[in-house]
């Protein structure tokens, strides 16, 4: 993790939308500590991932990405998060996916499901992860908040509390895509938030 960063919504839209279609914009609003751990800048694809510190001993991963329709020609999100849990079943033992919710959120079809990994093969940690996939006019944009977790039998409930669930499941909510030459159909809000992960 080398480099801590504070930023609003507009500059770490920055990083992500050069090379997406400049008018959609993700909305995502960031906490001061949130730690920048990697980015990735190809015309097709944008990448970046944060580390957010939440206590001394747990920390969740975010990342954001966009990719090209070129990339996914004629996938709705549902068939990527599909295809991200397939990732996830296959490093994992008894991996399982479940929907959180799939529909429009600001005129955009959207999927969010929640992932569970008992044990990561060749490791003895598992983890949990929520996937949320955005399909733009020029791509797919992804995030997905991680946290690596104590293995666990697959029979067991994941260690985590529902309210971390619960949470996540709004921070998801509060993370949109828009555009701002079609206010009326993906309306952008009017400044940038902050947030707490």
């Amino acid at each position: 993790m080398n480099r801590r960063i504070g930023l609003r919504s507009g500059l770490l839209l920055a990083l992500l939308a050069s090379g997406a279609r400049a008018d959609e914009q993700l909305n995502l609003p960031t906490g001061e500590d949130w730690q920048q751990v990697s980015t990735l800048a190809t015309p097709s694809l944008r990448r970046a991932v944060f580390a957010i510190p939440v206590s001394e001993e747990i920390v969740d991963t975010l990342s954001l990405e966009w990719f090209a329709t070129t990339l996914a020609t004629d996938l709705d999100p549902i068939e990527v998060a599909a295809l991200l849990a397939d990732g996830l079943r296959e490093g994992c033992e008894d991996g399982s996916d479940q929907p959180v919710f799939s529909g429009y959120e600001n005129g955009y079809p959207t999927t969010v499901r929640l992932m569970t990994c008992p044990r990561t093969r060749g490791r003895e940690t598992g983890e949990l992860m929520m996937v949320k996939v955005v399909q733009g006019r020029a791509g797919h944009w992804t995030v997905v908040r991680s946290r690596q977790l104590p293995a666990f039998t697959g029979d067991a409930r994941a260690p985590v509390e529902e309210e971390v669930v619960a949470r996540w499941s709004l921070a998801m909510r509060s993370i949109q895509l828009c555009d701002t030459e079609a206010p009326d159909a993906h309306p952008c809000p009017e400044a940038p938030s902050e947030a707490t992960p």
